[in-house]
């Protein structure tokens, strides 16, 4: 991988970061786009990575983890109601489950590094990261259907009318 290619990454990271641990209006059908994306994109990035038996099974660890992480950040995201719709945040928590994240990925990585399998592990960083995204959208996707609030109508960049209101009535 090159700096360029970390440096993408970790500029999304910081974007993904600090628009969970701030927060944001729930909005339905749009939280898979970004996991998926990143899934398929870590995929055609492994293709070309030299595997070995001992390099899938790092790599099979590495993403049962992060997904797990994700299913833990997932379960502790608040869910809130601002302004008669469902708010999701995941504040300091959520901030302090991304360090461990991150941190759990870098101590993988240099541990197949260690033992060989670096390149690997490498080419599975996008992956790893959209496997730990999916994992979070999905528990939190199961816990918007379970909660039932209302979810913001899909306006971009207009505020919601409160009570669903609309010009000519």
């Amino acid at each position: 991988m090159q700096n360029v290619d970390y440096a993408l990454i970790a500029l999304l990271l910081v974007w993904i970061i600090v628009r969970q641990v701030r927060g944001r209006y729930v909005s339905p059908g749009r939280s898979a786009v970004l996991p998926l994306v990143l899934v398929v994109l870590g995929v055609g990035s492994a293709v070309g990575a030299p595997w070995t038996g001992l390099a899938v099974a790092v790599v099979a660890a590495e993403l049962v983890v992060t997904a797990a992480l994700g299913v833990l950040r997932g379960a502790l995201t608040h869910l809130t109601l601002r302004e008669g719709y469902l708010y999701r945040r995941g504040g300091a928590l959520g901030l302090a489950l991304w360090v461990v994240s991150i941190g759990v990925r870098v101590l993988i990585e240099i541990g197949a590094s260690a033992i060989g399998v670096g390149a690997a592990a490498q080419a599975t960083i996008t992956l790893s990261f959209g496997v730990s995204l999916a994992a979070q959208a999905l528990v939190l996707h199961r816990r918007v259907v379970a909660d039932g609030r209302p979810l913001r109508p899909a306006a971009r960049g207009r505020r919601p009318v409160p009570g669903g209101a609309t010009l000519g009535r």
